[in-house]
């Protein structure tokens, strides 16, 4: 390996840098008590699942007689042609200041 002496600056820096980063871990790793401490919790993304289960059958006619007080096929075809409700959140409506996004040529 050959050191220059102009690198050797360089390599204190890095030495020193290292045995700071060293101390602040051995530190942290023993628990210095005047620093507050982070709880970790941990929640499974499958805690809430529900696995399926059966639904009731109900007779094909009672079906066909609830759909007709409804208003038959026709009225779930118009319903799903009708545009979605707007959402009532208070999200604002996103701009932007690019102008080339503006239909404005740049």
């Amino acid at each position: 390996m050959d050191l220059h002496i102009s690198s050797w600056p360089r390599l204190a820096k890095s030495t020193i840098f290292l045995g700071i980063a060293l101390g602040a871990t051995v530190a942290l790793a023993q628990g210095n008590p005047g620093v507050p401490t982070l709880k970790l919790t941990y929640r499974s993304a499958w805690s809430q699942y529900q696995g399926f289960t059966e639904q009731s059958v109900t007779p094909w006619r009672q079906t066909n007689d609830t759909v007709e007080r409804a208003g038959g096929w026709q009225a779930y075809a118009k319903e799903a042609r009708l545009p979605d409700a707007p959402d009532k959140s208070d999200a604002k409506p996103v701009t932007s200041s690019v102008k080339s996004q503006q239909g404005v040529k740049p």
